[in-house]
């Protein structure tokens, strides 16, 4: 669904931090006086307003019709941009280099060519200490634009340097957009199939992305192909269920921003997001200790330097480390401790629902009903499970809706709602009958709850010992330890005897 003009303003408007809206205030009554400037009315009017309110706003701007008001919101849009602009290029060095080349056009027109030439030297400077290869190229290509056509500071050294220099990030170009490729294919095969299911996936997958291992093979490989390799790779063995080798690549990539400290502020939203996918492992791989200690990483990260964080940096780290938090407790089975945290993390989720997709958000409800369900407040996880059964999304994580379906199952049974347990089976049975993707564990569930709803009450405990055994069997699979990921019903059935 395409955003209005208006709702894009308004977007905007409320994106703005403190010191933003006070920049903006100041950045245009420089320009002339405020109170004769409509577009810092419309600002402030906006400003106050909670929803977007036009015909309000219009009340209230005498002397302005709708298609003055029109172009009035496309120019405030601009002056914000603008302003915005002055802010970040003193913290973003690209943006930084882009007006370096800006500045360069505009000498260059006047016929100050060796003026130009000061200026990109400059440029190179800092997008070399950004790593950031295309804009380098982009400085050539304007330098040698300048050396062909001028008679500047050329020597017998100057143009073979330029095109030697032209030469080498043109290939470190061609190789980073590879991987950068190749990472976000890895991402999307991911998402659209998630983790191999057996042995013949594993061996074709292993058979069309081999190529990707040997990349590390490569010599002097650039920053931004090094992070490139390491999340292609975190991903590759993400995807075959290889969490020991996922650990180390996830383990290189935040490395590679801590051996570049100035790396980690230009971009603190991909550093943060390495640490997601160590704890990810991690808790996969059940070492706790490990966990513990870079979750409390990215925890002093985050505290350290969440002042200076955008909102888009904010909210990642509020999804790594409230998530983080909340495996923390299940991977150490301190389930009542763990509901201390929800509260806060239900406050950031309703600040941020807005900007968070539905994905998110039913993966936190899932982990919150299995808090609870683990805690024994079977009540509360019912209430979440049910907000989850509401929400429209379709097909979206079709794995973590049919968990919740079996969660529910354990719910009601540990409310003694055995009356209705036969109609909630054939309700689960109906929605994994839709499912493109089913696992072993699934069935035995469903089949459990099928049949320990019809014994006597003194033969459950026996049964349920029963099944626990033979799920330690199932996890001897390989292919199925990946559905108890999700949901470790292990736990929950120790407790029954």
């Amino acid at each position: 669904m395409a955003i209005s003009q208006s709702d894009q303003l308004f977007q905007l408007v409320k994106s703005l931090t403190k010191a933003e809206k006070r920049n903006f205030t100041f950045y245009s009554t420089r320009i002339q006086e405020a109170d004769s400037l409509k577009y810092i009315q419309l600002f402030e009017l906006m400003d106050k307003q909670k929803e977007l309110n036009d015909l309000q706003i219009l009340t209230k701007l005498k002397g302005i019709d709708k298609v003055q008001y029109s172009n009035l919101k496309r120019h405030l849009y601009k002056q914000l941009m603008t302003s915005l602009r002055m802010i970040h290029i003193q913290k973003k060095t690209d943006i930084q280099v882009r007006e370096y080349l800006d500045y360069v056009d505009i000498l260059y027109g006047k016929g100050l060519y060796l003026q130009s030439l000061k200026i990109l030297d400059k440029a190179k400077i800092l997008a070399d200490k950004s790593n950031n290869d295309l804009l380098y190229l982009a400085i050539l290509e304007t330098e040698k634009n300048i050396e062909s056509r001028h008679i500047t500071r050329s020597g017998p050294d100057i143009v073979p340097d330029l095109i030697a220099k032209s030469e080498e990030k043109i290939k470190i170009i061609d190789s980073t957009a590879k991987l950068s490729n190749i990472r976000i294919l890895l991402h999307s095969h991911y998402i659209k199939n998630g983790h191999v299911k057996n042995q013949d996936e594993l061996e074709k997958f292993v058979q069309e992305y081999q190529w990707v291992k040997d990349y590390h093979k490569k010599e002097n490989l650039t920053y931004h192909e090094k992070i490139y390799l390491y999340q292609s790779l975190v991903w590759y063995y993400y995807i075959i269920l290889d969490f020991e080798n996922c650990l180390i690549y996830a383990e290189n990539w935040v490395n590679l921003f801590q051996q570049s400290p100035d790396l980690i502020s230009e971009d603190p939203d991909l550093y943060m997001r390495g640490y997601h996918y160590i704890l990810t492992c991690a808790y996969n791989l059940r070492h706790k200790d490990k966990y513990d200690k870079y979750l409390d990483e990215l925890e002093n990260y985050r505290d350290t330097n969440y002042a200076h964080f955008n909102n888009n940096s904010q909210i990642i780290s509020f999804l790594y480390v409230h998530y983080g938090r909340l495996n923390k407790y299940f991977l150490h089975e301190k389930y009542n401790e763990g509901l201390k945290i929800i509260p806060a993390t239900l406050k950031r989720i309703q600040r941020y629902k807005s900007k968070l997709d539905a994905h998110r958000i039913l993966v936190f409800y899932f982990k919150i009903a299995w808090m609870h369900l683990m805690a024994g407040d079977n009540d509360t996880a019912i209430k979440y499970l049910n907000q989850i059964f509401q929400m429209e999304v379709g097909s979206l994580r079709e794995d973590i809706q049919g968990y919740s379906q079996l969660m529910f199952l354990m719910a009601h049974y540990d409310a003694g709602n055995y009356e209705i347990m036969e109609y909630l089976v054939k309700g689960a049975k109906m929605f994994f009958a839709k499912m493109q993707e089913k696992n072993k564990l699934q069935e035995s569930i469903i089949k459990f709850f099928q049949k320990i709803v019809k014994l006597p009450m003194h033969d459950r405990k026996k049964y349920i010992k029963g099944f626990y055994e033979d799920l330690g069997k199932l996890e001897e699979d390989k292919f199925e330890q990946r559905s108890m990921l999700y949901l470790d019903i292990k736990p929950w059935l120790a407790g029954k005897f």
